[in-house]
């Protein structure tokens, strides 16, 4: 091209600053601008892009290196070869129970770890909140709740849901400020629902935590994680398994509203905080990510007990085919113990029977194959 001749230079230089005087400065886009103040690098925002789950990468917060990037790509690599990248189908969890005097002057608290919604039973947003922001929700009347704190007072009926307000609920994270334990943090969404019993003084208000199965597992409070890879891979299995048979056959809490409670009733589901405390189970979990037991092509019900007197037993009846008497490693064996005894009911897997297995060599998918007979390890999503 050819020069600008320095009468030309000189017009365009005054246009320039004219310019700059008019405007107030040079135009900057407005996402560079938040760019340079953001700490999301490229490489977060290429896993974002790519749908990789944030529950793979969180840990790498605030700032993802490429690395870290490479790191989580490898590992989703590895779970692809071995079963699906989904989080699975959604369980509903009882996590507390409230009688309306519970709830009444002292109400129940929630915050959250990034902004939230909190909804009416039809789903119509009530507010959004800002993340750390407390909301309460007690007991009014009948089958109402009124929620305040975060947003002016609000009666509501029946139900009172929270969830992420950007649509992401696997990595929000609920706390739910439950005096008296070391458990009161959950992910996914949360709600508070009344339920009309039968009986004199037999309503209750639950606490019910809404979660994809693999977040389910990794919350498992069945074991520490401490144990043989094999076995903790056993462990999480049929956690996930029973999860799974829940979702799709379970009616015992349907009134309530939930599939399975956090206790032994089920099983023991302590949520965020235990996972964060004991990773091998989030470990495991991956490692087995989407695996469930199966009979004939349909999901396994896997009852698991701590020890026997040597042998597993058969259960009566026919509903359960692949529950049949099998003997039991001697890490697993305690003498004299009777059916029952401490809630060892001694059907299906032997937990540290597992555990003796595993120390002995043996795969977790063998270990699931000898305790429930005749099932298969498949991927159930």
């Amino acid at each position: 091209m050819p020069k600008l001749s320095l009468y030309k230079l000189f017009i365009v230089s005054i246009l320039a600053i004219a310019f700059v005087a008019m405007s107030g400065g040079f135009f900057v886009a407005p996402n560079t601008a938040m760019a340079k103040k953001s700490s999301v690098t490229k490489w977060q925002r290429k896993l974002e892009q790519n749908g990789v789950d944030p529950a793979l990468w969180q840990k790498y917060l605030p700032k993802i290196s490429r690395g870290e990037y490479n790191k989580v790509m490898k590992l989703l690599k590895k779970q692809s070869t071995g079963g699906s990248g989904s989080l699975g189908p959604n369980i509903t969890v009882g996590l507390i129970e409230y009688t309306k005097s519970d709830l009444k002057d002292s109400p129940f608290r929630i915050q959250a770890s990034k902004n939230y919604n909190v909804r009416d039973k039809d789903g119509n947003v009530l507010a959004s909140i800002a993340a750390g922001t407390e909301t309460k929700v007690k007991y009014s009347s009948g089958d109402d709740l009124e929620v305040s704190g975060s947003t002016a007072a609000t009666i509501v009926s029946k139900e009172v849901d929270f969830d992420a307000a950007d649509g992401n609920n696997d990595s929000l994270i609920f706390d739910i400020n439950k005096p008296g334990s070391s458990y009161d943090h959950y992910r996914g969404k949360m709600k508070l629902r009344y339920y009309n019993g039968d009986g004199a003084d037999a309503d209750r208000i639950w606490a019910i935590n809404t979660v994809p199965l693999e977040q389910y597992v990794w919350g498992m409070g069945e074991t520490t994680g401490t144990g043989p890879a094999d076995h903790v891979r056993v462990m999480t299995t049929v956690f996930r398994t029973y999860g799974d048979w829940k979702i799709k056959y379970g009616t015992r809490y349907a009134g309530q509203g939930f599939k399975v409670d956090s206790t032994s009733s089920s099983q023991i589901y302590r949520g965020y905080d235990w996972e964060t405390a004991h990773p091998h189970i989030k470990e495991a979990a991956d490692a087995t990510r989407g695996k469930i037991v199966t009979y004939k092509g349909d999901v396994a019900l896997t009852p698991y007990c701590s020890y026997t007197d040597g042998r597993t037993r058969d259960y009566p009846g026919d509903d359960y085919p692949y529950l049949k008497s099998v003997k039991d490693h001697k890490t697993g064996t305690k003498a004299g113990l009777n059916p029952g005894d401490g809630g060892n009911h001694m059907y299906g897997l032997s937990a540290n029977g597992a555990v003796g297995f595993a120390k002995d060599g043996k795969s977790w998918e063998w270990i699931l194959t000898y305790y429930y007979t005749g099932v298969k390890v498949e991927s159930g999503y």
